[in-house]
């Protein structure tokens, strides 16, 4: 049965197309990642409700970083966080290989050259079925030039805004480090009395 669903680059880099994001329904649970380099890395939501991180950041230890509604009751909608990538970091990013393609049950492409930043962000959230208005309030907006995709194969929905204009970004590179930024109170990553965790690769 296809359970798995890919957000990959419609252009290819290095002669194929990059996997941007995956998620898959495992058993009762789903396990996804977003602008994922390192193989074993990755969150898992499960039954119950517990949210955990799998990465070198944590020695690929699972590590609880949350917890929301158990995904048989999941109602409302839930963001998971806030992804950045570099475009010339992409040529790291893995593959979508045939077989991934045969066994997807969703596949969307998208044209990351159509951004003019270097800087690609994606907000990923998980939506309750048919509650698509749960969005629409201004409050909640998305801010201009944003992309959204709205992923309804599998549930909870899959929600992923795409940012990449200067304008729209949430999180930038410094020299030094990087750059936050708040538009409302569901795209911002520096929400006043929120910790947030945060994960830095590259060189």
């Amino acid at each position: 049965m296809k359970k798995e669903v890919y957000l990959v680059t419609k252009r290819e880099y290095g002669g194929y197309q990059r996997k941007l994001a995956w998620f898959k329904r495992h058993k009762k649970d789903i396990y996804f990642n977003v602008f994922g380099f390192f193989r074993g890395s990755h969150t898992s939501y499960h039954e119950r409700g517990g949210i955990f991180r799998t990465s070198p950041a944590f020695n690929y230890k699972a590590e609880k970083v949350g917890k929301y509604l158990p995904l048989n009751n999941f109602k409302g909608w839930h963001q998971v966080g806030t992804s950045m990538i570099l475009k010339s970091e992409l040529l790291k990013s893995p593959v979508l290989a045939k077989r991934d393609r045969k066994k997807a049950l969703t596949l969307k492409e998208i044209d990351l050259e159509v951004y003019p930043s270097e800087v690609i962000n994606i907000v990923l959230e998980f939506l309750e079925p048919g509650k698509l208005e749960l969005l629409e309030s201004a409050d909640v907006a998305p801010s201009l030039d944003a992309t959204v995709i709205v992923i309804d194969t599998v549930q909870p929905w899959i929600v992923l805004t795409v940012l990449g204009h200067k304008h729209n970004l949430l999180i930038e590179p410094m020299e030094d480090g990087f750059t936050v930024h708040h538009f409302n109170t569901r795209y911002s990553t520096n929400l006043p009395g929120v910790q947030y965790q945060y994960e830095v690769y590259g060189e």
